[in-house]
């Protein structure tokens, strides 16, 4: 990631790379109240909304209603929101004081607003626990209007309290199915974020009918060419 303090910044930015480029993701740090503060770049973007063809994502932290304006004014192609299903994860392991019920109501605003969006559920977020992933999964499962359900999981990073947690991977591949039976499979996307070891998740999404795998494996790639899966490459974010 590049950082980009500032409007001007996004804006030299897109100058200097917009030939190389597909399009850009902006993203944050968030604020203690769990918002990426993203207003300020609200005419910049779409500006090259407007003038480029760089597809836009944004990662919007929680919204309420006084996002919504500078979001619709924004217009970008999509938005990239996380969800937790469970309260006492945001507050003990995210360390905000919100609850499940102010990311649902997120959604709610988003699916009535006419902009493209697709929630991220984190799988084994609280220490490499199921806590609330169902949950969230079926909260969406009741919206109309969102792009893909981006399903990600728990990396274990190295300095963190988090450095020897387990996600087991029959676990994730449990979510995974669980999430198939809810959401059609063709708006369910394996993302980025995942322990690049868990193979077998790829396979599964693959027989899941998943609408797409963000950097998928030689062997993957290959179990789809053996079933005759023809796999369509994309060089953008995993919302695209």
């Amino acid at each position: 990631m590049v950082p980009i303090p500032s409007p001007q910044d996004l804006k030299n930015f897109v100058e200097k790379r917009k030939r190389k480029i597909n399009g850009f993701l902006l993203s944050g740090g968030c604020l203690p109240n769990g918002k990426v503060p993203l207003k300020k770049f609200a005419d910049v973007v779409r500006e090259i909304r407007v003038n480029t063809n760089l597809l836009i994502n944004v990662h919007t932290g929680l919204i309420d209603e006084d996002d919504m304006e500078y979001l619709k004014k924004m217009s970008p192609h999509q938005i990239s929101i996380d969800v937790i299903g469970s309260t006492s994860t945001i507050e003990n392991v995210i360390g905000l004081p919100r609850k499940r019920d102010d990311y649902f109501h997120a959604l709610d605003l988003l699916d009535a607003s006419g902009l493209n969006y697709s929630p991220h559920a984190i799988i084994g977020l609280d220490f490499g626990k199921i806590k609330g992933e169902k949950d969230a999964i079926d909260y969406i499962s009741t919206l109309k209007n969102f792009s893909n359900l981006v399903l990600i999981v728990l990396i274990p990073t190295r300095g963190t309290p988090m450095e020897n947690v387990e996600v087991r991977e029959e676990v994730v591949e449990e979510i995974l199915i669980y999430a198939s039976q809810r959401i059609p499979p063709e708006k369910l996307v394996l993302g980025c974020m995942r322990p690049r070891k868990m193979l077998e998740i790829e396979k599964i999404a693959v027989d899941l009918g998943f609408k797409g795998i963000v950097i998928p494996s030689l062997r993957t790639l290959r179990y789809m060419k053996e079933r005759g899966i023809k796999a369509e490459r994309k060089e953008t974010c995993c919302v695209f």
